[in-house]
């Protein structure tokens, strides 16, 4: 408990979903619709990314596919 009262101490925490351990806390988030996070130990970097760049998913191939196409 006195762990999750830690957590909320501060505003923002990325949660690995597979054990929900705390990967990085931030005391602000990006204000982007997308970016990418880079972590090393408890630092986090975010970069922001372009509308066009393509995140990569189960998805990815058939977006690729269909971006080819055009």
């Amino acid at each position: 408990m006195e762990k999750i009262k830690k957590l909320f101490s501060s505003k923002y925490a990325v949660i690995r979903r597979d054990d929900l351990s705390v990967i990085v806390e931030m005391d602000y988030f990006p204000e982007t619709k997308k970016s990418m996070m880079y972590r090393n130990g408890r630092k986090a970097i975010f970069l922001p990314m372009r509308v066009s760049d393509i995140m990569g998913n189960d998805k990815l191939l058939d977006e690729l596919r269909v971006r080819a196409s055009c």
